[in-house]
């Protein structure tokens, strides 16, 4: 028999943030947004930056996830995540100062052009979610 609903579990290093039912869920990976319905296939992932979105009874919440990992077991869907901030606490101005800072970075090596990289990812995805939501 498959669930009729999903249990979201939202951890971030600092505590659980969300623990409840929702009907659907998406988010990215790190290769591309997925969508998950009840009766999921079991599934272990690793996640991008963006938009975290969830639905339960006809409301959509919407939250930024800064990358980690997820579980899909059962019913139940762990995002376990380095940082998740609700998509109307984003500010449009911080996400493009921070895009801005990202872009005038010089680096010197092959780690620092990866961070680059990264911050500018992380930047741009978060300033997408600000300008959606704002």
């Amino acid at each position: 028999m498959v669930a009729s609903s999903l249990q979201l579990v939202l951890v971030t290093p600092e505590t659980t943030l969300l623990d409840e039912p929702v009907d659907s869920l998406q988010f990215p990976l790190f290769d591309g947004q997925i969508g998950v319905l009840p009766g999921r296939a079991p599934l272990l992932g690793f996640l991008g930056y963006g938009e975290l979105q969830l639905t339960r009874g006809g409301t959509t919440r919407r939250f930024f996830i800064d990358g980690g990992f997820v579980q899909i077991k059962g019913p139940v869907v762990s995002i376990l995540t380095h940082g998740a901030v609700p998509a109307d606490q984003i500010s449009e101005d911080q996400a493009e100062s921070q895009l801005q800072a990202a872009l005038r970075r010089v680096p010197t090596t092959d780690a620092g052009y990866a961070a680059k990289v990264k911050e500018q990812e992380r930047a741009r995805q978060m300033l997408a979610l600000a300008q959606k939501t704002h």
